[in-house]
């Protein structure tokens, strides 16, 4: 009875240190294939992270291959060689450049430009005469303009219609090439460049400024840009008539 009791015993604790050895084997697996997974976890990141920086060298390649702008215009020129017939009315004075090989003229809006329409640009030199009509823009036209030099105009520019349109804004036209530069853009529709006269360095502005929202009550103020060079390579300061810097060009 001893030996039978004893036997049982055995058998019991055998039974139990089986399934403790089995539990704690299933334990250690589990705990392997839990580390497994969080390893393939960071891996799948890792990649995740090196993708996103590939996906971002273009972006930042295209910002730094971006050319730098000195200057930009919205507006473009469309120039036309006209007949040796033609003829040329309703025009301002003409306006010789400083050598003389050219003249300038607005036409089709009056002697002073201040009529209502869209005007042109009349260039003579000695053999043909040109044309520069601004392209796809009915709303903007030419209201004034001065030589800068033998082949820059000074142009100012503002909308073709509208008693408050006394001017616009102050372009720089190369007639030879056709391109054009804006020299500067008016802040506020308040703010109005009625004329440019260059002497020397120095360009003198005419400046028509409204007083009240209305556009009712304005005034003329006396502008100067200094420094002034036709290869816009440099810093140049606008000061209106009390000597303070309103405006920097290329700055």
């Amino acid at each position: 009875m001893k030996n039978n009791r004893l036997s049982f015993i055995m058998c019991s604790l055998l039974v139990i240190f089986t399934l403790g050895l089995t539990a704690c084997f299933d334990s250690k697996g589990n705990s392997t294939s839990t580390q497994s997974s969080g390893s393939n976890s960071k891996k799948i990141d890792s990649s995740n992270v090196s993708n996103n920086k590939e996906t971002q060298k273009p972006k930042e390649e295209m910002k730094t291959s971006s050319p730098t702008v000195k200057s930009s215009s919205e507006i473009k020129f469309v120039k036309q060689e006209m007949d040796n017939n033609s003829t040329v009315s309703f025009n301002t004075t003409w306006k010789s450049s400083k050598n003389g090989s050219y003249n300038a003229c607005i036409e089709g809006k009056g002697s002073e430009a201040l009529e209502e329409g869209t005007g042109k640009i009349i260039i003579k030199d000695p053999q043909k005469v040109y044309s520069f009509q601004i392209e796809n823009n009915s709303k903007l036209s030419p209201k004034y303009l001065e030589w800068a030099d033998d082949k820059n105009l000074l142009v100012v520019i503002g909308y073709s219609s509208g008693s408050i349109s006394k001017g616009g804004d102050l372009y720089m036209l190369n007639v030879d090439t056709r391109d054009n530069e804006i020299l500067i853009k008016m802040p506020s529709k308040k703010q109005q460049i009625m004329s440019a006269e260059k002497n020397g360095d120095i360009v003198n502005l005419k400046v028509n400024v409204y007083d009240d929202d209305v556009y009712n009550k304005c005034h003329v103020e006396n502008w100067t840009i200094n420094s002034f060079s036709t290869n816009l390579n440099s810093k140049m300061e606008v000061k209106n008539s009390n000597g303070k810097v309103v405006y920097t060009i290329n700055g």
